[in-house]
């Protein structure tokens, strides 16, 4: 067991004609994790599909899914690390979370925390090394569905 994890986390949502106005604001997603040691190796990767939704709830779903998977590998210490500034920011209290239709699933993550001594959130860029490899795990594991 680590004392310290660092997540990777990441979400694609397709979403067909998202560059029509008027377009549906759902698609098909799934999420990619990657758990990395406090020795910087990777120890597991990990995805899963998530079906049908909004890019902010797939993001919150993909959280939770690493959450989740956490806690085989620690109770202690988390990093968190998403592309999508707009989750860190709910999480980290910058915003406050005023969307119904996802208050649960932050609230279910805020509940989760609970599991372990610290998590911390942190944004990065898309383009980051780690973060392209997350989106690599989510959109194998999307293929996987909807091919």
């Amino acid at each position: 067991m680590s004392s310290k994890l660092k997540i990777v986390i990441d979400a694609c949502c397709h979403i067909p004609n998202a560059h029509i106005k008027g377009r549906v604001g759902k698609g098909f997603s799934a999420c990619g994790v990657l758990f990395i040691d406090e020795y910087g190796e990777i120890v597991s990767e990990q995805s899963k599909y998530l079906g049908e939704m909004t890019v902010p709830e797939a993001e919150f779903n993909g959280l939770v899914f690493a959450l989740d998977k956490a806690a085989e590998h620690t109770r202690d210490n988390l990093e968190i690390w998403m592309d999508s500034e707009l989750i860190i920011r709910w999480m980290n209290g910058t915003y406050r979370m005023r969307k119904n239709h996802i208050k649960s699933l932050y609230d279910e993550v805020k509940k989760m925390e609970g599991r372990y001594k610290k998590v911390e959130y942190f944004h990065h860029p898309g383009s980051t090394p780690l973060a392209q490899q997350a989106d690599k795990i989510a959109n194998k594991e999307y293929q996987k569905h909807r091919s």
